[in-house]
Parts: C-alpha cells; sequence; structure tokens
C-alpha cells in the first residue's frame, strides 16, 4: 500500500473497516464550527516509524495516519486479541496449572514456574502488564481451538488486514496485523472488558500463585505510563521483525499507534506533543 502522508485523513470507509465495533469512520470537514482544527502553521511530523496512527477512539476521525493497512508483524500487540478471546471464554477465576509448553516459551517475563497453579486473571494480568509471552502461551493451552478463537474475532471485527497463528506475537509467517485493525482490537477490549482496561493502565502489581508460594512482582513496559500526564493506557511490542510497536489511549480519548519503531516510546512522545500543537482544541 502507498504510504498516506497527510496531517488529517479525510476518507471513506473502507474494506478494513466494515463492521468495526465502535462505528466505522466518517468524514469531517474542517469548518469554523469543528474542534480539533488543524493548525497549519505546524508542519507535518515526520516519524521513522513504517507505520503510525493518530484517531479518535470511536473511529469517527483520524488525525495522522501512514501506511496504516499495511500488513506487518506487530509483537506483542496481539496479545490484545489473546486478552479479547480470554475475557470472552474464559471466567477470569478458572485455575490454570502451568504447562511445561509455556515455561518453554522465549521470553522470561511473568517468571512462571511448571506446575504453578494460578487464576486466569492473574495470567490475564502478567500478559498484559508484565507482556509475558509464558502466560499467553499458558492461556491458550487450556484450548486447542484458541487461535482459531482469535481469528473469527478478527473476522467478527471486520479485520480485514488481519490473521494470527499464534497468541503471543512471536514472529511466525502468517501472523500479522496493521494499525487501524491493532486500534479496533484495543478499542473493543478496552470498551468491554474493565479487568483488561485497568491491566493495560496499571504501572506496578504483585499477584500470587494460588497457594500464596510464588509471588509475581509486575512492572508495565509501557515506559510512557506515569511519565506523560496525557497517557492513560497501552500496550508494547518487540520482535526483531516487527521492531518497537506501541498503541495508547491518551487523553481526549485518541489511540496513538506506532509501528516498526526504532524507538517506540521517543516516537509516540512526538506524536502525541505534536497533536497538541498541531490541532486547535
Amino acid at each position: 500500500m502507498k504510504a498516506e502522508n497527510s496531517s488529517e485523513w479525510q476518507l471513506k470507509t473502507p474494506a478494513a473497516l466494515t463492521n468495526f465495533v465502535p462505528p466505522t469512520l466518517v468524514v469531517f470537514k474542517d469548518s469554523e464550527n469543528t474542534l480539533p482544527k488543524r493548525n497549519w502553521t505546524v508542519p507535518f511530523l515526520e516519524l521513522k516509524a513504517q507505520v503510525a496512527l493518530a484517531i479518535k477512539a470511536d473511529g469517527s476521525r483520524v488525525y495522522y495516519n501512514k501506511n496504516v493497512e499495511m500488513q506487518r508483524s506487530v509483537a506483542s500487540l496481539t496479545k490484545l486479541m489473546t486478552a479479547t478471546v480470554v475475557s470472552e471464554n474464559y471466567n477470569l477465576d478458572e485455575i490454570v496449572k502451568i504447562p511445561l509448553s509455556a515455561v518453554r516459551r522465549e521470553g522470561a517475563m511473568g517468571d512462571l514456574k511448571l506446575g504453578e497453579s494460578i487464576t486466569v486473571r492473574s495470567l490475564l494480568n502478567i500478559m498484559l502488564i508484565d507482556s509475558s509471552n509464558d502466560a499467553a502461551f499458558a492461556l491458550a493451552e487450556k484450548r486447542t481451538d484458541f487461535v482459531s478463537l482469535m481469528n473469527k474475532k478478527a473476522k467478527e471485527l471486520g479485520l480485514a488486514n488481519t490473521h494470527f497463528t499464534n497468541p503471543d506475537g512471536l514472529d511466525e509467517p502468517g501472523n500479522y496485523s496493521s494499525a487501524l485493525d491493532i486500534e479496533k482490537i484495543f478499542s473493543y477490549l478496552i470498551n468491554k472488558y474493565p479487568e483488561a482496561f485497568e491491566a493495560l493502565k496499571t504501572k506496578n502489581m504483585v499477584v500470587y500463585s494460588l497457594d500464596g508460594k510464588v509471588e509475581h512482582r509486575l512492572q508495565n513496559t509501557n515506559e510512557l505510563l506515569g511519565k506523560m500526564d496525557e497517557v492513560m493506557a497501552g500496550k508494547t511490542g518487540y520482535t526483531d521483525e516487527a521492531g518497537g510497536s506501541l498503541i495508547l489511549l491518551t487523553e481526549n480519548n485518541i489511540i496513538t499507534v506506532v509501528l516498526g519503531s526504532p524507538d517506540r516510546f521517543s516516537e509516540s512522545e512526538k506524536l502525541i506533543n505534536w497533536l497538541r500543537a498541531a490541532y486547535i482544541w
């Protein structure tokens, strides 16, 4: 897809956005009565990220776009769909016994122990706050059709540029999404599932195994949480193939996404600061 390099995207609803909940994109015309209004004295922001997006959380207005429909690896942003499937198909008080396959999964975040018994709720927090691959895999191992459920949900949400092959976002052929699709998953998740939303805006948490013998101290991988007042919640991602990925919910209910960034935190901060200056709120 050709890169889009305009600061405000006035578009018709593309196929990738059909059947989206919340509402699909609509056209907004700049006028003296439409706020926020573009401040054209502020030039367009150039980012090194391969993909970038700033969009109103209800999908009604795009403020910044760059390659937003490009299919690409999104690393641990995949876990947003994993959290959605867990929230819709599991009882959060269910007990999971950590299998060897989860402990052996690449990545050490979460520090789960073989044979440890722990609730689905605790694993959800470990996955979203600490970005634990082990936790994502342990949750998915409860159902043999878990990845199929991820793809079924993607279809229900009208995500034309998304397909999953695993629950944690490790680089594999066929595991991809786009900025617009990831934004829709994120928006759907935080609007429908308060437990997941709470995890995505929590800086630190301690969770325990069922017997209380194993303690997991979690620190959110989102470095902008608590650093920028505008940042309310978010999810990080990184793999060698995907590069740096970050989705954020900011004040004024704007969602920002950067994918394939050499510095996801710095570039997201630049984008948020640019939005403040480039629009009259």
